[in-house]
C-alpha cells in the first residue's frame, strides 16, 4: 500500500526484465518516438484496414505533462486535429481499447455503418494524414456520448453548453457518494422554519485542513505496473486517498518524481467540501495545477451543482472553467441555470468572474451580462447586484433600479442605486456602512434631482450608529430627515408602505454601574402629517437625564428601587407649552410566594416638579375642553401609590378519553389606592391613557407616562383556567374572566372633564377564551360587556387554520366603540376618500395562504369596514416555492392616509418577487409584507 504495492511484485518485475519495458495492454499504446516529435502508436490487436501499420510501442513515455485525456482530443475521436505538439494534445496511456474493424458493406459501401466506431481515411494526404471517424451505438471503450439516430453523425455530449441527460446521470452517481442529501434543507420551505444548523458533513475545519496537509497518499487498485523508478500505473477499481480527499478512476498513472497524476475512465474526486466526476484528469502535485475534461461538480454546503467542459486548476487558489452551467436545483431539476463561456475563480480573494453569462428560468433567458463578478464564499465583493423591478406608490408608475455594490474595505462598503420611476423621473439612492471595534452603522442618502410631477428637488437622509465603548458604556444614534410630507410614501416600496405622521430621530448614551443605570437621551420629531395641527405636535427631549436602580435591602427580600429623571421638553411648534421636568419614583415592595400562591405589597411615591413656558397654550387647550384653569409657570405633583397583588394556584388531573388532562384554576386579586390630586394645570408632555384591556386590570396607573397619576380606590378580581394536554404540554383551552370594582368616582383625566364612565361602580367585564380544537385549528373569542349600559362595547371572534408550514386561513370579526364615550360616528367617505376615524371599529378581516395547485399557493387578504362601508385593504396573489426558487406575484389596493389635505386616498400596486435560492433574490419585501399582513405567517431568511 502506498507508493509500492509489495516487495514480491517488485522482485517479479526485476526478474522478468520488465522494469524498463512498458507492459502493453490490449488496445493502443503510444510513444513520442519520431525525430520530429510526432507520436507513434501501435496495437496488440489486429487492425483490418488498408492503411494500418503495427509497431511495437516504445517504453520511453514521459509522464507528468498534461496529456490529451478527453475523448474529444483522442486520435480516435478527433483525427482531424493534425500534428499538434502542445502539452494538452499528447495522448496518455489508454486502457482496454478496442482496435477498429473494417465495416461490412451494406448497400452503399461509403455509407455503411456498424455498431461502434466507423472510420475512413481522411481526405487529406501526406505524412499527417489521419482518420475520419463517427460513432454508432455505444462507444466500445465505455465513454458516454449523445447518440443520435442510427447511422447519423453524433454530437459529443462533453461539448454541450447545457446540462445533458448524461450529466444528470453522473450527478446521480455523485449523490450516491454523499453522506447526506444536501438539498434536504432547501427543499423544505424556508418560511415558517428556524434556520437549521450548518451541514457539518461538508464543512472543513482548520484541524482537518492541517491533517490533510500532513497526511500520506495511499493507493488501492486491482493491478499495477512499474515503469522505471518513477512511474506507476494502476488499473481496475483504483482509489487514491489523502486524508479526506479521494480520487477514483479506472486507470491512474502517478509519476513519483514530479508528483503528477493522470486519471482516465470514471474519474471521481471527493473531499469534504465538494465532489466531482470527469472523463479524465491531470494533476501536477508539485505545481498544484491540473486539467479536467467534461466535469460535473457539486458544492454540498451551498448546495449547488454544475458542469464545466474544461476545468483548469492553475494553483491552490486559482482556477479557470470553460463552457460552464450552474444551478442550485437538485439533481434532475434545471428550473434555473446560469451559463457562462468562461469563469475564473480566485478562492484566496473570494472572487469569481464570468464572461458572456446569462440566466435561464424555465428555459427562458432572463438576464445577460458580458461580464459578471460574484463572491465564491461569504466574503463581499464589488459588482452589480440583482436589478429590482416593481411599482412605485403615490402615482410613481413603474420602478426599475440597478444597484452597484462597492466593497471599500473589510469593514467599509458603499451601495449606489440609480432608480427610474416612469412618472417621476430619476432617483439616486446611496448607502454607506461601516464596522469597527466599537461601532457599527450606516448612512443613507436619497435624492430626486427633479420630480417630473412637482418640479422640485426631493430626498431623505438617515444615520444609524450603535456603539459599545466598554462593557459598561453604550450609545445609539438614529437620525432621519425627509424633504416633504409625501416623500416616504411616494418613493418607498408599495408593499412596505405605512402611515408616516412623524419622522423620529434619537441619540442615547447608557452607562451601567454597580450604583444603577444612567441614561442620557435626546430626540426630535419631524412632523410630516399636514393634517396635524400646530397645537398637537409631539414633544421631544432636549435632553433627558435618567438614573434608575433596584436593591434587595440586606438580602431581606425587601426590594427598594428608585427612578430619577430631569428632562427639557420642547416641541417643533410655537403654539405649545414647553418646560422642564424633574421627577422621582422611590418604591418599596416585598414578595411572598410559594408553589400555591403569592402576595406582593408595594408602596411608591410619585413626585414631579415643573418649570413651564408659554403656559397660555395649555390653558387654551383646557378651556376648549371645557375646563377653566389658571396655569402658572411652576407646578408640582406629589402623590403616593399603594398596591397589593395576590393570587393562588389550584390544579387537577383527569382522563379525557385516553388523554391525560391537567386543569388549573388561578384566581387573582389586585387592589390599588391613589388619592385624588388636581393635575389639570400640568401639560401632557409624554402621557396618554392606556387602552382598557385585560392587562389594565393589574396596572397601578391607568396612564402611561409621567405627567398623570390617576386616582384610584379599586379592586380587581379575575380568574384564569387552563386545560393542558399532559402528553404534549399544549394548552387545549384557556379561559379568563375579570372585573374591576371602583370604590369611588375617578376625577383625574388627561385633558378636559371626566367622562360619565368615570362614575361607574364597575368596569367592563372582560373575558376571553382560546381553544386549540386540533393541532391545526384554533378558535379565539374575546369581549367586554358594560353592565351599566347592558351593551357589548368590544368584541372579537377569530378562527384560524395554521399547520405550522404556512398553510394559513384567518377569519376574524372585530367590533369596538370609544371606551370613554360609547359613541361611534361614521366617517365621511366616498369611493376613494376616507377621513381618519375616532378609534371605533366594525370590520371583518379575512386572510389566507393556501394551496391551490400542485406546488402553488394562493395568498390574499380582505379587510372591510362596515362603519365606513369601504375596503380598508385588500391584496391577492399567488406564490410557489421549490427546492431552488421562489416566486410571488401580488396585487394590492390600500388606503394612504398621508397626503396634502390630510385625507385617505386609495392606491394600487403590483409587486413581484423572484428568488433563486443560493444565488440571488429579486425584491425581498414580499416576505416582510406577508408576515405583517397575515396572522401566523412566519418567514426565516437564512
Amino acid at each position: 500500500m502506498g507508493r509500492f504495492v509489495s516487495s514480491a511484485a517488485l522482485i517479479w518485475l526485476l526478474v522478468s526484465g520488465c522494469w524498463d519495458q512498458h507492459v502493453l495492454a490490449a488496445g493502443w499504446d503510444c510513444a513520442n518516438k519520431d525525430r520530429e516529435g510526432r507520436w507513434v502508436c501501435g496495437s496488440n490487436d489486429p487492425l483490418a484496414h488498408p492503411l494500418k501499420t503495427q509497431e511495437a510501442a516504445d517504453s520511453g513515455v514521459e509522464l507528468g505533462e498534461e496529456p490529451s485525456v478527453g475523448a474529444a482530443d483522442d486520435p480516435l475521436n478527433n483525427p482531424d486535429s493534425g500534428d499538434k505538439t502542445g502539452a494538452e494534445d499528447r495522448p496518455g496511456l489508454l486502457n482496454n481499447k478496442t482496435g477498429f474493424k473494417e465495416p461490412t458493406a451494406q448497400g452503399d459501401p461509403e455509407k455503411a455503418r456498424t455498431s461502434g466506431w466507423n472510420c475512413q481515411p481522411a481526405m487529406d494526404s501526406g505524412p499527417d494524414r489521419g482518420w475520419s471517424c463517427t460513432l454508432t451505438g455505444r462507444d466500445p471503450r465505455g465513454f458516454v456520448h449523445v447518440v443520435s439516430e442510427p447511422g447519423a453523425v453524433t454530437e459529443n455530449w462533453a461539448e454541450s453548453r447545457d446540462m445533458t441527460q448524461e450529466d444528470e446521470e453522473r450527478f446521480e452517481s455523485l449523490m450516491g457518494k454523499l453522506p447526506v442529501n444536501p438539498w434536504v434543507r432547501s427543499c423544505a420551505p424556508k418560511v415558517g422554519r428556524k434556520a437549521p444548523l450548518p451541514l457539518m458533513e461538508f464543512i472543513l475545519t482548520p484541524e482537518e485542513r492541517l491533517a490533510r496537509n500532513k497526511a500520506p497518499v495511499d493507493i488501492h487498485s486491482d493491478f499495477f505496473e512499474l515503469l522505471g523508478d518513477e512511474v506507476t500505473n494502476f488499473k481496475g477499481s483504483t482509489e487514491m486517498i489523502k486524508a479526506d480527499q479521494h480520487l477514483w478512476a479506472d486507470y491512474i498513472t502517478r509519476n513519483l518524481k514530479t508528483d503528477a497524476v493522470n486519471a482516465h475512465g470514471n474519474v471521481f474526486y471527493q473531499d469534504k467540501t465538494m465532489i466531482m466526476a470527469s472523463d479524465s484528469g491531470f494533476m501536477d502535485g508539485k505545481e498544484g495545477r491540473g486539467v479536467y475534461r467534461n466535469t460535473q461538480f457539486m458544492l454540498p454546503a451551498v448546495p449547488g451543482r454544475g458542469t464545466s467542459r474544461v476545468t483548469h486548476i492553475d494553483s491552490g487558489s486559482l482556477s479557470r472553467y470553460e463552457t460552464v452551467s450552474y444551478t442550485t436545483c437538485p439533481t434532475g431539476n434545471q428550473d434555473w441555470v446560469m451559463h457562462a463561456d468562461n469563469v475564473k475563480m480566485n478562492k484566496e480573494a473570494g472572487i469569481a468572474t464570468a464572461r458572456n453569462a446569462w440566466f435561464e428560468f424555465m428555459d427562458i433567458p432572463m438576464f445577460w451580462s458580458p461580464y459578471m463578478e460574484f463572491p465564491t464564499d461569504g466574503r463581499r465583493v464589488s459588482g452589480f447586484l440583482t436589478p429590482s423591478m416593481g411599482s412605485a406608490p403615490g402615482g410613481g408608475g413603474g420602478a426599475f433600479s440597478i444597484p452597484y455594490y462597492y466593497n471599500i474595505a473589510s469593514n467599509l462598503d458603499y451601495t449606489i442605486e440609480p432608480r427610474y420611476l416612469t412618472k417621476r423621473g430619476f432617483q439616486l439612492r446611496n448607502e454607506f456602512r461601516y464596522l469597527n471595534d466599537t461601532s457599527q452603522g450606516r448612512v443613507i442618502a436619497e435624492i430626486v434631482p427633479e420630480d417630473t410631477q412637482t418640479h422640485t428637488t426631493r430626498g431623505r437622509f438617515g444615520l444609524r450608529d450603535d456603539s459599545r465603548f466598554s462593557e459598561d458604556v453604550t450609545a445609539h444614534v438614529d437620525g432621519n430627515w425627509v424633504s416633504d410630507p409625501n416623500y416616504l410614501n411616494e418613493f418607498g416600496s408599495s408593499l412596505s408602505q405605512v402611515d408616516y405622521r412623524n419622522v423620529a430621530s434619537i441619540a442615547q448614551v447608557n452607562y451601567s454601574s454597580p450604583y444603577g443605570l444612567f441614561n442620557s437621551t435626546a430626540n426630535f420629531f419631524q412632523t410630516i402629517d399636514p393634517s396635524t395641527p400646530k397645537t398637537a405636535y409631539p414633544y421631544f427631549y432636549l435632553p433627558k437625564l435618567e438614573h434608575s436602580f433596584a436593591d434587595n435591602l440586606m438580602d431581606s427580600g425587601l426590594i427598594f428601587s428608585n427612578q430619577t429623571q430631569v428632562a427639557d421638553l420642547q416641541a417643533d411648534s410655537n403654539q405649545m407649552t414647553t418646560g422642564q421636568r424633574f421627577l422621582m419614583r422611590p418604591k418599596v415592595s416585598y414578595s411572598m410566594e410559594n408553589s400555591f400562591g403569592f402576595v406582593k405589597p408595594s408602596a411608591t411615591f410619585a413626585f414631579n416638579q415643573y418649570t413651564l413656558q408659554n403656559t397660555e397654550y395649555w390653558q387654551q387647550l383646557q378651556k376648549t375642553a371645557k375646563v377653566d384653569t389658571q396655569v402658572g409657570s411652576s407646578q408640582t405633583l406629589a402623590v403616593p401609590i399603594l398596591s397589593l397583588d395576590s393570587g393562588t394556584y389550584f390544579d387537577n388531573e383527569f382522563l379525557l378519553g385516553d388523554k391525560s388532562i391537567q386543569q388549573t384554576l388561578e384566581p387573582r386579586l389586585f387592589y390599588v389606592y391613589i388619592p385624588k390630586s388636581n393635575q389639570e394645570n400640568i401639560p401632557l408632555f409624554d402621557t396618554q391613557s392606556y387602552d382598557f384591556t385585560y392587562y389594565q386590570l393589574f396596572r397601578e396607573n391607568r396612564f402611561v407616562g409621567y405627567d398623570r397619576v390617576g386616582d384610584a380606590n379599586d379592586l380587581t378580581a379575575a380568574v384564569t383556567s387552563r386545560f393542558i394536554d399532559q402528553s404534549t404540554g399544549v394548552e387545549r383551552v384557556r379561559a379568563t374572566l375579570g372585573n374591576l370594582a371602583y370604590f369611588s368616582n375617578r376625577s383625574v383625566t388627561g385633558i378636559g372633564a371626566a367622562p360619565s364612565t368615570y362614575s361607574q361602580s364597575f368596569s367592563n367585564i372582560i373575558g376571553d377564551i382560546y381553544t386549540a380544537v386540533t393541532d391545526d385549528w384554533s378558535l379565539y373569542s374575546a369581549g367586554q360587556y358594560n353592565a351599566s349600559l347592558n351593551r357589548i362595547q368590544r368584541g372579537q371572534v377569530g378562527l384560524q387554520y395554521n399547520n405550522r408550514q404556512n398553510q394559513i386561513l384567518n377569519v376574524a370579526y372585530r367590533y369596538r366603540t370609544n371606551q370613554n364615550y360609547d359613541t361611534c360616528a361614521p366617517n365621511q367617505s366616498t369611493s376613494s376618500v376616507l377621513t381618519n376615524n375616532d378609534g371605533c371599529l366594525n370590520l371583518t378581516d379575512v386572510s389566507m395562504r393556501l394551496p391551490i395547485l400542485a406546488g402553488w399557493y394562493g395568498i390574499g387578504r380582505w379587510e372591510y369596514s362596515f362603519l365606513n362601508n369601504t375596503t380598508l385593504e385588500s391584496f391577492v396573489g399567488f406564490e410557489r416555492e421549490t427546492c431552488c426558487w421562489k416566486f410571488a406575484l401580488i396585487g394590492r389596493r390600500f388606503l394612504n392616509t398621508i397626503n396634502s389635505n390630510g385625507t385617505a386616498t386609495a392606491s394600487n400596486a403590483i409587486f413581484v418577487q423572484l428568488e433563486l435560492k443560493g444565488l440571488t433574490s429579486l425584491n425581498n419585501d414580499v416576505d416582510t409584507f406577508l408576515q405583517r399582513s397575515i396572522n401566523g405567517y412566519r418567514y426565516q431568511d437564512y
